[in-house]
């Protein structure tokens, strides 16, 4: 088995790297330390999987606008320039060993069958006083969200998903932001955030956000 991973250079140096079709996804300094840390997303991702990769491939990203007659780079729409300079410059602090890697795995929520596919499972999977804001704006307690989730795993159904750009924050000690795009079925691209908290029973998500990119 062959892993691919997609590798882009980072605006504000470094480099970025995410595997397609899998929610893995990591960032390094040098491109020594990024052959380290895919390595070790890419373990963490399949260790409960009955398949391991053999290979893991870097496959550098250039994305550069020329002109098709002069062959000259071509700068930005002044359109897409606006658009850049209302990005936040997004890095993701230090964090503990492995966080962000174990993090972006279980992304997005609800929707990894290795974390289960029942309402015990997602019972456990959240805080007694987790809520969330969907798409819409619409603010959703945790009743409605199991019962919801009860329901949509009743019959079998199929998505396709594709999350990408992770980024993650700790907030205390014990508990951390996690951000990330993510792109339903080829067309829907959304902006999420998942606050997470680790506990003694495992992780547990405490507040959840999603955002339509429009015109994306």
């Amino acid at each position: 088995m062959e892993l691919i991973f997609e590798v882009r250079e980072a605006e504000e140096g470094g480099y970025t790297a995410r595997a397609p079709g899998h929610s893995i996804y990591t960032e390094a300094d040098t491109w020594e330390a990024l052959r380290e840390n895919v390595r070790e997303v890419a373990s963490l991702h399949f260790a409960d999987a009955p398949a391991q990769p053999e290979l893991i491939r870097l496959h550098l990203v250039k994305d550069e606008a020329i002109d098709a007659r002069s062959g000259e780079p071509v700068r930005a729409k002044a359109q897409e320039s606006w658009i850049q300079k209302l990005e936040p410059a997004l890095t993701t602090p230090p964090t503990p060993e492995g966080v962000l890697a174990e993090l972006s795995r279980r992304e997005p929520i609800f929707h990894r069958p290795e974390f289960g596919t029942t309402r015990a499972d997602f019972e456990r999977l959240t805080a007694e006083d987790f809520w969330e804001v969907g798409a819409s704006g619409r603010r959703y307690s945790r009743q409605f969200v199991l019962d919801e989730l009860e329901m949509r795993f009743s019959v079998p159904h199929t998505e396709v998903w594709e999350t990408r750009d992770f980024h993650c924050r700790r907030l205390s000690d014990d508990t951390y932001l996690l951000t990330y795009s993510l792109l339903q079925d080829n067309q829907r691209l959304t902006r999420r955030s998942t606050i997470w908290r680790s506990t003694a029973d495992g992780w547990k998500i405490v507040y959840h956000q999603g955002t339509i990119v429009q015109d994306a």
